[in-house]
């Protein structure tokens, strides 16, 4: 799935424009971008690779006779391709503990969202980072609302902002990171542990792509936190001063479809992201973790996105009344009644994981039989995993025969079996 030049192009189109659209001193980072994408084109076509331990479906990719061009050819160390509903379609090495950098914040804003009330002014407390800290420029003593503090935390990735909410929604930052923990546990996120609000690099702060995409997929269920990843860029006025957010998300405006979420960058977690996007009803996140540089991680996102939508599409397994087989009446000696399927199956299949297996199971009956009782299923399998059940109905109704005529219908079924 090597695509260099028309994702180089793609991407030099959206930084142009975006250029036109932005103030001037957003300029210069954004020619800045430029440079990179065009300085990293040839090492991330090099470097690119499907390798032994990625799986599809959950298996190793080899086992499914795909050709290697078929699959994600990418350069992370650990990452995922997760369905709205949980399925991981593609992964690398997705329950290895990696540092989470700013994709931490993700777990930040659902603590800001879930104990600070919307509109609720808030105050910034003293604010400690280290010069290379990325910041939205608060200050001691600023007057933001909780949505104006949670923009700044995510939109443009603020350790200001995290530090900010850690102090105001419990006191101080271990009490804060106490929260993240215990909120951790309760989403199912078993291999992760935060140390900070913020994502820096600490011993005993790590995830996993797996549980990043738990969290991303819990995050994308609120309203408001959904509304704020998706924001290309925002403004606001606090009592001291105007801000102009941008988001560091470059895909929200260069890939179809593009709805969140994060980013992340510390030395000891590399470029990494997590981006989500939604095509005819089907959204899919992608989470790319350790890519060596800024931009090869939006291009392995798009990558695994564009796999995703390429091979995991809606596909049509069977149509209502679609006559399937007859059921046996047993209370007659020759009568069957037909049996059709429901309802519509219809859902999305990654094409690549083998055939889609098909089996009938009709159930024997006795009358009376009315129109639509269920009288056996059809199951769908894709490599003995079950992927849909729809009942088989009756299109018939049979009535009981008269009762000297079941007297007969019986004395001829027991001669007929005499000898079984």
């Amino acid at each position: 799935m090597k695509k260099p030049a028309s994702e180089f192009l793609g991407t030099m189109y959206s930084i142009l424009k975006i250029s036109a659209q932005r103030r001037w001193r957003s300029l210069l980072s954004l020619l800045l971008a430029a440079l990179m994408l065009a300085t990293t084109l040839v090492p991330l076509t090099g470097q690119a690779q499907v390798l032994p331990q990625d799986q599809l479906d959950g298996q190793a990719w080899s086992e499914f006779g795909v050709q290697a061009e078929l699959m994600p050819d990418v350069t992370m160390a650990a990452g995922a391709l997760v369905t709205g509903d949980g399925r991981v379609l593609w992964s690398r090495n997705i329950d290895e503990h990696r540092a989470p950098a700013s994709i931490t914040k993700i777990m930040t804003a659902i603590l800001a969202f879930e104990h600070l009330q919307a509109g609720q002014e808030l105050t910034m407390p003293p604010m400690r980072l280290e010069p290379a800290e990325s910041r939205a420029f608060l200050r001691e003593g600023d007057i933001l609302t909780r949505e104006q503090l949670i923009e700044s935390l995510l939109i443009v990735s603020g350790n200001d902002a995290a530090q900010a909410i850690a102090q105001i929604v419990a006191d101080d930052i271990p009490s804060f990171v106490k929260l993240m923990n215990e909120r951790a546990v309760e989403l199912g996120m078993n291999d992760s542990h935060f140390h900070d609000a913020s994502g820096l690099d600490f011993p005993d702060q790590y995830t996993t792509a797996r549980d990043l995409a738990t969290l991303a997929r819990f995050a994308m269920t609120k309203p408001e936190f959904r509304e704020v990843v998706g924001s290309i860029e925002t403004s606001f006025t606090t009592n001291r001063r105007h801000h102009d957010l941008h988001n560091t998300n470059i895909l929200l405006q260069s890939y179809n479809g593009a709805t969140g979420i994060k980013t992340g960058r510390t030395t000891g977690a590399g470029f990494s992201v997590i981006v989500s996007a939604e095509r005819n009803g089907l959204e899919l996140y992608a989470i790319v973790l350790g890519t060596g540089a800024d931009l090869t991680r939006f291009f392995e996102a798009r990558r695994l996105l564009d796999f995703g939508f390429t091979h995991y599409r809606e596909k049509k397994l069977a149509l209502e009344s679609t006559v399937v087989g007859a059921a046996q009446v047993t209370n007659f000696p020759d009568k069957t009644v037909q049996v059709a399927v429901a309802q519509d199956v219809s859902l999305p299949v990654l094409d690549v994981a083998g055939t889609i297996d098909q089996h009938i199971e009709i159930n024997t009956t006795r009358s009376p039989v009315r129109r639509g009782d269920e009288l056996g299923f059809m199951t769908f399998t894709q490599r003995d995993r079950l992927i849909a059940r729809v009942p088989l109905i009756a299109t018939q109704e049979v009535n009981d025969p008269f009762f000297l005529v079941q007297w007969y219908y019986n004395a001829v079924i027991a001669w007929r079996n005499r000898g079984q």
